[in-house]
């Protein structure tokens, strides 16, 4: 089975530090979670989580976000000169593409579906669940919206236009109505027992499509940011919890290739210390 596979025969990560212009996002970055983060970089002045990268195709030294987006901007707002990814093949069984799904708190659901009657080239219409699957399953449909203040009445979202570009920018303009208005948080699931048992002060969940790793490449390539929170990445071998100093980031004087050299050596150090350990089960986190 692939996914077993996946999970076998995890490469070790392949850190590296890059220019952090080199790093191209293909999605927004989110704006609540930006300054705390900046903070909190600041204040530990260690890397904890590197950002996982892919190389961009038939474009030398460019590297696409797959997940940390948020710390890439962060990084680029503080004007340091490098970033510490991790780089992965996008084209083996390392990574799986999914979907986040966003959850909605502190804001009426009905004022969601009311600025959405409003947007130019949106249209959102009640519906019920399969329909609404069915629709966003094919990509006749931007995203759907369940009211948890409601009966979970479904709403489907849809736009006038077929090309990425403006589907793209349209689903921007379904997440710009909430984003700022309530409280944004992600999860994969629509299971209704799993979203009120995960937050129960769920309002709403707006959900969306699945892609393909082609449109995430072409996403980056060509600057059609998708909305924040939306891609989801499952990097098998995720290196996490590396404890780096930020001096190497920092730092503008030395020569990229040293402190990659610096890096590498690092590696091998914690590898020979047993430092570096391999988790293959799904875990939960409590202190992110």
């Amino acid at each position: 089975m692939p996914q077993q596979e996946a999970v076998l025969e995890v490469p070790p990560p392949e850190l590296r530090i890059v220019p952090i212009e080199s790093v191209l996002p293909h999605e927004e970055h989110d704006d609540q979670r930006l300054e705390p983060l900046m903070k909190r970089i600041v204040e530990s002045n260690i890397w904890l989580h590197p950002p996982v990268v892919t190389s961009m195709p038939n474009m030398a030294d460019k590297w696409v976000v797959l997940d940390g987006a948020n710390r890439c901007n962060a990084v680029r707002r503080l004007g340091y000169p490098h970033i510490l990814v991790q780089v992965v093949q996008y084209d083996t069984g390392q990574v799986q593409l999914d979907t986040w799904n966003h959850v909605i708190a502190e804001v009426d659901p009905q004022t969601i579906v009311e600025a959405l009657h409003k947007t130019d080239d949106i249209t959102i219409e009640e519906s019920e669940l399969l329909t609404a699957q069915a629709q966003l399953a094919k990509r006749y449909a931007l995203a759907y919206l369940i009211d948890y203040t409601d009966q979970k009445r479904v709403y489907l979202i849809t736009g006038n236009e077929r090309d990425i570009r403006t589907r793209t920018r349209l689903l921007r303009r379904v997440v710009d109505v909430y984003k700022r208005q309530g409280v944004l948080e992600r999860i994969s699931s629509v299971n209704t027992s799993h979203v009120e048992q995960m937050f129960p002060d769920v309002a709403a969940v707006m959900v969306f499509p699945h892609y393909e790793p082609s449109e995430i490449l072409y996403a980056a390539r060509e600057d059609i940011l998708l909305p924040p929170g939306i891609s989801r990445h499952i990097i098998h071998g995720r290196a996490m919890r590396i404890l780096y100093s930020l001096e190497a980031m920092i730092d503008p004087a030395t020569p990229l290739e040293v402190k990659n050299e610096h890096l590498q050596a690092w590696v091998v150090e914690r590898t020979q210390a047993r430092a570096v350990r391999f988790y293959a089960e799904s875990i939960y986190t409590f202190d992110d």
